[in-house]
C-alpha cells in the first residue's frame, strides 16, 4: 500500500502531456543565436521521454535534452533581437530513434571525441611515454591533445621541442608550497610534482550533448596525492566550428594547506600548434597571432587581464584558431594571462597579482569554454560568445501564460 501511494505521489509530480509547461528566452541587451538554453523545472519530466520546445509564435522548434529529473538542454532555434523576448512550449514529442551528434569513443590509451563524424579532441587516459631520448620524467597523462580544427587541422602539439612539459590542454600549478617544500607540478623536469589521469568517472550522452567525467590528481613526489581534480567536458553539437566546456574542481585531499604562490604563470594552459614553434625546425612554418577582447596581440597581451585569449594562424596552410573564455565566476575575474613571447603556448594566471591557498578538504573550481573555428577569429563572433556568459539571458519557466518563474540561466 505504502508503495502505491508513493507510485502515485510521483506520478502527480511529474509533468504529463496535459500539463502546459512554458520556457521564456529574454535576450536582454545583446543578439542571440543558438546559444545553449538550461532551464530547471519544478516538475520532474518522465524519464527517457522525449522532448521540444516549440516557440508558440515562429513555430521554431529544437529537441530538448533531459540533464536531470528537473533540467532541461536545449539550443535556442531563433535569432533574438536586443530586448527580444521568445516563449516556448515544452512538448512531448513523436518516438523516434535520436543520435547524439556527439560521441565519446573509448579507444587504446584513451577517449576520442567527435562531433558529427568530426574528431574534436583525443584525452589521455594512459601515461605517454617521450618520444626520442628525452628523459623519462617526461612522461604525462591526464591531457588533451590532439585539438583539431573543424577542417582537421591540428591546433595542440605535445613533447614540443625546446618544452617537453607541455602538453595540448593541460592543468597544473607551478610555484607552490607544500609542508614548508617548493612542489611544481608543470615543470616536470624539477621531479618534484606531476599531474596523472586517475578513472574515467562517467560518459553520460543524450539528445544533444556529451558530458565526460574524468578524476585527475596532482601529486607529489614526496608525499604523494596532494589535490584530486575532476574535470567535466561538456561538448555541445556544432560541427561548423566546435564549443565545450571544461570545468577543473580541485581539492586539497590532505591535512595541509597547498600554498600558490605569486607568480607569472600556472592554472590552465594552451600549447600550440608545432607549425607555430620556431625552435622545431622540421615542423615550423610560421608564428600565430594572438587577440584579447581588449586587443591586445601577441606583443601586448603577457600580464594583461582577459576575458578571452584567441590563438590562430596557418597550419598546413589552411588558416584555424582556438579561443578559450574564462567564466565570470573563476578567481580573479577577469583572470591575467601569461603569452609567451617566442613560443606558442598560453595561458591563464590567477596567481600573477597575488598569492592564494587551498585550505585542507577546501575546493578550487574553474570553468573555460573552447571556441575551435577555421579562419580568422570573427571578433564580432567572439565578443557574442563573451556577452554570453558576462550577461546571460535570463531564462523563466511557467505552467500558465500569466505567471513566470525566473530560473537559472547556463
Amino acid at each position: 500500500m505504502k508503495r502505491m501511494v508513493f507510485l502515485l505521489l510521483l506520478f502527480a509530480q511529474q509533468i504529463t502531456t496535459a500539463q502546459q509547461v512554458y520556457i521564456t528566452v529574454n535576450a536582454n541587451g545583446f543578439v542571440r543565436s543558438k546559444n545553449i538554453v538550461v532551464a530547471t523545472l519544478q516538475k520532474h519530466l518522465i524519464a527517457r521521454a522525449a522532448y521540444e520546445v516549440v516557440n508558440i509564435t515562429t513555430k521554431a522548434a529544437a529537441p530538448v535534452q533531459q540533464i536531470d529529473s528537473n533540467r532541461i538542454l536545449f539550443i535556442l532555434p531563433d535569432h533574438l533581437q536586443p530586448g527580444e523576448m521568445a516563449i516556448y512550449l515544452l512538448t512531448k514529442r513523436k518516438p523516434a530513434k535520436i543520435v547524439n551528434p556527439v560521441t565519446v569513443e573509448t579507444q587504446p590509451g584513451g577517449l576520442l571525441v567527435k562531433v558529427k563524424g568530426r574528431k574534436v579532441f583525443f584525452y589521455h587516459t594512459s601515461i605517454v611515454p617521450p618520444p626520442g631520448n628525452l628523459p623519462a620524467y617526461y612522461a604525462r597523462s591526464g591531457f588533451i591533445h590532439p585539438l583539431y580544427s573543424p577542417a582537421g587541422n591540428i591546433e595542440t602539439d605535445d613533447f614540443p621541442v625546446g618544452h617537453a612539459h607541455q602538453h595540448g590542454i593541460m592543468m597544473a600549478w607551478v610555484n607552490t608550497l607544500f609542508k614548508g617544500l617548493p612542489h611544481d607540478f608543470w615543470n616536470q623536469q624539477l621531479q618534484t610534482a606531476n599531474v596523472k589521469h586517475v578513472k574515467v568517472e562517467s560518459v553520460e550522452t543524450g539528445a544533444l550533448i556529451s558530458v565526460i567525467k574524468l578524476r585527475l590528481q596532482q601529486y607529489s613526489y614526496k608525499f604523494g596525492g596532494i589535490i584530486n581534480e575532476w574535470w567535466t567536458i561538456t561538448v555541445y553539437p556544432f560541427s561548423d566550428y566546435f564549443l565545450f566546456d571544461l570545468q577543473s574542481t580541485q581539492q586539497n585531499i590532505t591535512n595541509d594547506t597547498l600554498y600558490l604562490n605569486k607568480y607569472h604563470y600556472g592554472s590552465i594552459a594552451f600549447r600550440g600548434s608545432r607549425q607555430w614553434n620556431d625552435a622545431d625546425s622540421l615542423h615550423y612554418k610560421s608564428k600565430w597571432n594572438i587577440l584579447t577582447d581588449s586587443g591586445n596581440s601577441l606583443s601586448s597581451a603577457d600580464g594583461k587581464r582577459a576575458a578571452y585569449v584567441s590563438a590562430s594562424g596557418l597550419i598546413d596552410g589552411k588558416t584555424s584558431g582556438v579561443t578559450v573564455f574564462g567564466f565570470p565566476e573563476n578567481y580573479n575575474y577577469p583572470q591575467p594571462v601569461r603569452v609567451h613571447p617566442v613560443m606558442p603556448y598560453w595561458g591563464f594566471a590567477p596567481a600573477a597579482t597575488n598569492r592564494f591557498f587551498i585550505n585542507p578538504g577546501a575546493v578550487y573550481t574553474s570553468r573555460f569554454r573552447y571556441f575551435v573555428h577555421n579562419g580568422d577569429p570573427d571578433t564580432a563572433v567572439l565578443q557574442q560568445l563573451n556577452n554570453d556568459m558576462v550577461h546571460p539571458m535570463e531564462v523563466a519557466v511557467s505552467y500558465t501564460m500569466d505567471k513566470i518563474k525566473t530560473l537559472s540561466a547556463y
